[in-house]
């Protein structure tokens, strides 16, 4: 794309908006950091290599921000899946209150945070995965898509981030306005680096480095299998790429001037495309990478390893970084004071959960997580009703499959991903990929019968709390008929809600 197309697009996204909304972007602003907010799909939260690696030299361009920032080795998103785990991020409510449970539309009435910082003054902008509903987001400079199909298909190329970023750097710059800018990678979610340009306008470069299946770490939460090496050397490829465009987007950064008086946060929307990760409530479903710069104010190379962190707290604390104190109510809370070397009480425990993919087959799931254990409530689980979705149709569950035939224990590991049971238990400190549920059997769980209860307690407590419709299923998860009359319920709220979506999405040419 060139120079004069891509102002084109840029001014395009900005006489989109009313009179009204821009002239709130010139009134006087005043002087506050700017946001920048870099996030991964699909990226387990050890692939970095200032996490652990997923391959050698995978991310040199996030390390590099690692080592001017501090990361957080026990953050989570609050569901696995893209578009409501993005949409926690953007309004600070669990997914039941902000009203995108899966790919469906935040409530109408809801602030956004690109919203909030617009009315603030704030030049707000986004590129890569969109979300849609600029009438919510209300951003004033969006980066429209060359094609119209797949949003998967689309933002490949670590130059489309740069010559974007570059020019809204710019704008800023000549506005005098803080900005906000969202760049969301589409890496590495399938199709993986390195593949062809298949379709009119794909965008789509190779990766700086492609990894070899001998070079990569597999996950010990899915067997070593030859094709689980093979589908890990394409996703740490597609990671490589993932860097290459954080680092065009860090590189035009310095070249503003921006720098020093932005704060870069990085994260990802969740765990990987693997089985036991995406769209589950486990460990690896929800932790996230989390690292955040911000020169002045947090102490270069740092790591916090004590306090849980959530994604529903980071509208808050951004909002309360840049001196925002009047935001709309939240589900979360600003850890700020740990951006600052303090300690903060009340993060010992993280809560996520699942519901469904488009309102088929929703399997509706609940989680606790601390430092030491994880309890998850899977109100689907009957013994007969099957979990399947998108990790399942790559390489590696291909692979298990065929294995399974002729080891039992890979083929026990399958059953336990297909069928689950009410509730599992996990002990993270000798089982920190969730294998061994020690609440399969009484025998199992001597030993933890205080720890359980306590985990189930808070789960009651959260629900009731944030107001969780899976309230009545908790309660009643000893009793099997309970448990199919409400999924009975959810399903058919489910299928409706995403029908009544239908002429929405019509009138906006988009699917969520």
């Amino acid at each position: 794309m060139n120079k004069s197309l891509l102002q084109s697009i840029i001014v395009i996204g900005i006489v989109l908006f009313s009179s009204k909304v821009f002239s709130q972007q010139l009134v006087a602003p005043k002087k506050r950091p700017n946001v920048l907010l870099l996030v991964a799909d699909d990226m387990n939260w050890d692939s970095p290599g200032c996490f652990g690696g997923a391959a050698p030299e995978i991310t040199p361009n996030i390390d590099r921000l690692a080592n001017e920032g501090i990361r957080f080795f026990n953050a989570h998103v609050n569901i696995a899946i893209c578009t409501p785990s993005r949409s926690v991020m953007l309004t600070g409510l669990y997914p039941q209150n902000n009203g995108a449970k899966a790919f469906q539309r935040i409530l109408p009435h809801i602030k956004t945070l690109p919203h909030i910082l617009n009315e603030e003054g704030f030049l707000c902008g986004t590129i890569g995965k969109p979300l849609n509903q600029q009438e919510l987001f209300r951003w004033s400079v969006t980066y429209q898509w060359q094609g119209v199909g797949d949003e998967n298909k689309w933002g490949r190329d670590p130059k489309i981030y740069q010559q974007f970023s570059s020019s809204f750097f710019q704008m800023a710059k000549d506005s005098k306005q803080p900005f906000f800018l969202m760049a969301s990678s589409h890496d590495p979610h399938r199709p993986y680096g390195g593949g062809k340009k298949e379709q009119e306008n794909f965008e789509r470069s190779g990766s700086s480095k492609t990894y070899s299946s001998d070079e990569v770490v597999v996950p010990e939460f899915i067997p070593d299998l030859p094709d689980t090496r093979k589908e890990m050397a394409a996703y740490c490829s597609s990671v490589r790429r993932l860097d290459d465009m954080m680092g065009t987007i860090l590189d035009e950064l310095k070249k503003s001037g921006h720098y020093d008086n932005t704060i870069v946060i990085f994260l990802s929307d969740h765990g990987m495309s693997l089985p036991f990760a995406k769209t589950n409530c486990y460990v690896q479903s929800t932790k996230t990478p989390l690292i955040i710069r911000w020169p002045g104010a947090i102490v270069k190379g740092t790591s916090d390893k004590e306090h849980m962190i959530s994604t529903v707290d980071l509208m808050p604390t951004i909002l309360e970084a840049v001196n925002i104190s009047n935001g709309p109510p939240s589900d979360g809370r600003s850890f700020l004071p740990l951006l600052k070397g303090d300690s903060q009480e009340g993060r010992d425990a993280v809560y996520t959960q699942f519901n469904h993919v488009h309102g088929r087959n929703p399997y509706p799931m609940r989680s606790v997580i601390t430092k030491e254990y994880s309890y998850i409530f899977n109100a689907w689980s009957n013994g007969e009703r099957s979990y399947t979705a998108e990790p399942m149709a790559g390489l590696s569950f291909k692979a298990m499959k065929r294995a399974g035939e002729k080891d039992p224990l890979i083929r026990a590991r399958i059953h336990h991903l297909q069928h689950r049971t009410v509730e599992e238990f996990y002990d993270l400190r000798k089982d920190p990929h969730s294998i061994k549920n020690l609440l399969n059997s009484k025998e199992s769980q001597l030993g933890y019968e205080e720890e359980i209860s306590k985990l189930r307690d808070r789960m009651l407590e959260w629900m009731i709390e944030f107001k969780d419709p899976a309230i009545n299923a908790f309660k009643h998860r000893q009793s099997p008929e309970s448990l199919e009359k409400f999924m009975e319920q959810f399903t058919a709220n489910a299928r409706a809600e995403k029908e009544a979506l239908v002429p929405y999405e019509k009138a906006k040419g988009y699917r969520f």
